[in-house]
């Protein structure tokens, strides 16, 4: 893992379905009451799911975009890299940047930096969820610093079986020996 980018947590919070559709609810009146983007731009991997979902709400187009320090699900990078650049559908329009979660502010503030560099007219941010420490978004539905589990990651399959995302296990198994 790099370091300063784990993190250590107390608590373990487990969101369904309806969790994160009644936080992709929240913020879409949000957004809707003080922005009016003309588009949604999802960082995948997890970002593509509430920005899917928000820009559905909105009636808005949805484009994905790959910023991350991951590969293979793993972090292998200090800072976020352009893996999927913003499409060129960002120029002269209100942007709204989703992603899952703000731990650190990276991922999101290079998406906003793309997204002007590509002519951009106003950039704006949201999160399900952000950490204490994290750089905040415009909008966001939940600080928390807790191990946060999300529902369409929580299992991958390993050797043809369904079980917990390795992730999880490890942060769940550090929490137990702190």
């Amino acid at each position: 893992m790099i370091r300063g980018y784990d993190r250590e947590h107390r608590d373990v919070l487990q969101l369904s379905w309806d969790d994160v559709m009644d936080m992709c609810r929240e913020l879409a009146a949000s957004i809707k009451a003080e922005f009016d983007p003309d588009l949604v731009v999802g960082i995948a991997k997890g970002g593509v799911i509430p920005a899917v979902i928000i820009a559905s709400m909105l009636r808005l187009d949805f484009f994905p975009a790959r910023f991350s320090r991951r590969r293979r699900d793993m972090v292998v990078r200090e800072k976020p890299e352009v893996l999927v650049p913003l499409t060129d559908d960002v120029r002269n329009k209100r942007v709204l940047v989703v992603d899952s979660v703000s731990a650190t502010g990276e991922t999101l503030r290079l998406a906003v930096g793309e997204a002007k560099k590509k002519g951009a007219r106003k950039v704006k941010t949201a999160a399900l969820y952000i950490h204490a420490t994290s750089w905040r978004p415009t909008w966001y539905a939940l600080e928390s610093d807790a191990l946060v589990m999300n529902p369409w990651d929580l299992e991958v399959l390993s050797q043809g079986k369904f079980v917990m995302h390795p992730e999880y296990i490890a942060a769940l198994e550090l929490m137990e020996r702190q």
